[in-house]
This record gives structure tokens, sequence and C-alpha cells, in this order.
């Protein structure tokens, strides 16, 4: 992301209303830009001076009587401290209710989605990631070579992930890189096919289950759990390529 692009929208990143792949790379691009970071510490410190201040003016009661009698108006009766109390009693319960009900619809969501769905979707995320500047995420060894790739992931983890090329067969492997999945460290295998990337994010499991294929947010996902090992492959490649390229990693 260039300057010229960061500052269209610095404003929106502001209030919270740009998207995940957008908050990355101005994030990406904060971080090696002074003026633009400046930029972002000014507009955050002018949107919290105008929330800390009380821009609003309440005038006095005096002044509110004597425009209503100018203006041949009734005096205004101050509301009866009933009325007050259930007023402020609706708009508590009312905020209460809204809240319980968000609340019920997180839980709901968190105990009817099934854990490696969940994962699913953040294995997306961290796909997502890792093609936003592949210079930078997509690899920190690069090497088609499985003897190259799976001893320096080896050095840098507790686990020695299995690493097989399969040029051979059309997917070639590009190289590796580590990255953080589940509360834990993960082994990112790339792989390519034609212009597409394929993520192969593998990490330590109990137990074992047969394979899952989730569509989050325009990509396919694979799942599974064999040896000790769990696999999300992540890619936005055709379901079909990709459960062919999931069977050969199973080999």
């Amino acid at each position: 992301m260039q300057c010229q692009e960061s500052k269209k929208i610095l404003d929106a990143y502001v209030d919270h209303e740009v998207d995940l792949m957008q908050s990355v790379a101005l994030e990406e691009h904060l971080a090696g830009c002074a003026d633009c970071s400046k930029n972002l510490e000014s507009r955050r410190a002018l949107k919290d001076a105008i929330q800390g201040s009380n821009l609003r003016y309440t005038a006095p009661p005096e002044l509110m009587k004597g425009v209503r009698k100018s203006l041949g108006l009734p005096a205004k009766e101050a509301p009866s401290w009933r009325w007050q109390w259930l007023k402020a009693a609706s708009v508590g319960f009312a905020a209460a209710t809204a809240l319980c009900l968000v609340v019920a619809a997180i839980l709901l969501y968190q105990f009817r989605t099934p854990p490696e769905r969940q994962l699913a979707a953040l294995a997306v995320n961290e796909h997502i990631r890792s093609m936003l500047d592949e210079g930078n995420h997509l690899l920190d060894v690069v090497s088609s070579n499985q003897h190259v790739v799976k001893p320096w992931l080896s050095s840098k983890i507790s686990f020695s992930p299995k690493v097989t090329d399969f040029t051979d067969k059309g997917f070639p492997l590009a190289g590796g890189r580590l990255d953080y999945l589940d509360h834990q460290e993960a082994a990112a295998l790339v792989y390519k096919r034609y212009q597409h990337v394929i993520n192969v994010f593998i990490y330590p499991a109990p137990g074992s289950s047969g394979q899952n294929v989730y569509q989050e947010r325009g990509y396919n996902v694979i799942y599974w759990k064999r040896d000790g090992m769990q696999y999300y492959v992540v890619s936005d490649l055709n379901v079909t390529e990709l459960e062919q390229f999931a069977g050969m990693l199973k080999e």
C-alpha cells in the first residue's frame, strides 16, 4: 500500500469501517511510514478531543422560560419523578435486553459451530494475511527442495512436519513459514497450482478424524486429523483439484 492509498482510508480505519484485508495492508504500511503514522495519530487525537468535549450547550431554565414567553407558548412543565424513573427504567431494560440477545447469539454460534469449522475461518484469515505481501508474509524459507524446507521448519518448532514436493504432479512446493493457529505454533507449507497459492497448516493435535470440506469467504478449506497432526488446506483453487492435492498429502 502506498501513502496515497493510505490517506484515503485513514478516517475509515479510525472509525473501524475497513475490512480485514485493508486493515492488515494499512497496518503493514504504517509500520514503515512515519508520515502516515503521524497522520493516523492526529486523526485519533482529534476524534478523542471531539468525543471528550462537552460541545452541547444546555440553555438555563430562565432563558428557556423567557423564549417560550416571548413566543406566546405555555410554560413547560417539568416531568414528574415517576415519569422520569419509568423512562430511565425502560431505556435500561431495552439496553439490557439488546445486550442479552447479542450474548445469546454469540453463545449459540459458539455451541452450534464445530470447533474445526471455527478454526477453518481462522485458517482462511491467515491465508489472506500471507497473501497480502508475498515477499514478507508468504515464505520464510524459499525452496522447492523438501530436504531444505523440512529441516528448516523442524529447527524452529517443537515438531517435525511431513514435507513432500509434488512438482511432478502439478503442485510444486514453494517453501514454508512459521505461523500460529489454534493458540499454538504451526508449520505452513506453501504450494502452487498454476497461479493459485495453497497454504497447508500443520500442528499437533490428539485423535484422528475424517476429511471435511468447508467454504469460507470464497476460499475452500479441507480439514482432517491423522497420526497426531491436524491439517488445514486453504486455497481459492477449485474443490476438485484441492481434494486431489489433499489426497496426495495423505499418501
